[in-house]
């Protein structure tokens, strides 16, 4: 049989594929985070619980994306996605060390992103 008459799924790219993980690890650890901000803060609902809870769909949603539709584009909402989360942080007045554990679970999930956004096909 010729390779032209084999089908099956396609792969997407390695690095929509760790796009894709990042997205969703990001959606996870957001998740968690709600979580915790919602059982320990009095009246969670602030402009930042919002921005969190905002940011868990759109990231499946980007993740989706990226599994199914491999492109530059998708790549780049997902990456605007990312940096929206980086809203709820707030002024660097008011900065904890939670915040820097924040900063830096997203750098981590942000940098396949990136290699995604530069590296896949238009």
């Amino acid at each position: 049989m010729p390779n032209s008459e084999i089908t099956g799924p396609v792969r997407p790219p390695k690095q929509a594929l760790y796009a894709t993980v990042a997205m969703v690890v990001l959606a996870a650890i957001t998740t968690v985070g709600v979580a915790a901000y919602f059982t320990r803060t009095p009246d969670p609902w602030t402009w930042r619980g919002l921005v969190a809870l905002a940011t868990i769909p759109f990231s499946l949603l980007c993740a989706g994306l990226l599994w199914r539709a491999p492109t530059r584009e998708n790549a780049g909402a997902a990456l605007l996605v990312v940096v929206f989360s980086l809203v709820r942080i707030g002024l660097p007045a008011e900065w904890t060390s939670a915040t820097y554990v924040l900063l830096a679970i997203t750098a981590a999930c942000a940098a396949p992103v990136v290699w995604a956004a530069r590296t896949l096909p238009p």
